[in-house]
């Protein structure tokens, strides 16, 4: 786990922080990754299932594109920077949606035990820091969930002249 920092995959997110772990002192955002292990992923692979694996743990797309799908329908593509199944510190269930890689794809997978233990060595900012950019990410999300439902909306309308 040592040598996770000097690892390719793992460089170009040394060098963009992402989103969840914006504004973390250098330290605090290493010793961050450091709590997780790199996993590869073939394209293709289901990485996780709906509904069927329970949510304890979280992931940092280090390399690579995945899909989310959800009912069979394809939501969203990520790439590098972008974690799946950030509020893992705060939820108790199953996941909601299937995760696939889209092609070779390396993360970071990071368990919610370590992580909770890291952030009780640090002083109680850095966890402020994740919660305000956890709730940014999610009301993002929702903005741009909300916008796409509203498009389907109106094209529905559109399509049953007003009868729907």
């Amino acid at each position: 786990m040592t040598n996770l920092l000097n690892h390719e995959r793992v460089q170009q997110i040394l060098k963009n922080v992402p989103a969840l772990l914006r504004k973390f002192a250098p330290e605090d955002f290493r010793g961050f990754l450091m709590t997780g292990d790199l996993e590869t992923y073939p394209a293709g692979e289901i990485i996780l299932s709906e509904s069927s694996d329970e949510i304890s743990d979280a992931w940092l797309i280090t390399d690579g594109k995945l899909s989310i799908w959800k009912d069979g329908i394809e939501v969203a593509q990520l790439d590098a920077g972008d974690f799946i199944g950030e509020t893992f510190l705060f939820s108790n269930g199953f996941r909601i949606a299937t995760v696939k890689a889209e092609t070779d794809c390396a993360m970071i997978r990071f368990e919610r035990d370590a992580v909770l233990r890291f952030f009780r060595t640090r002083p109680e900012r850095v966890f402020k820091l994740f919660i305000m950019n956890l709730l940014e990410i999610q009301q993002k999300r929702l903005t741009a969930m909300n916008s796409k439902v509203a498009r389907l909306q109106r094209k529905l309308i559109d399509c049953t002249g007003g009868l729907a």
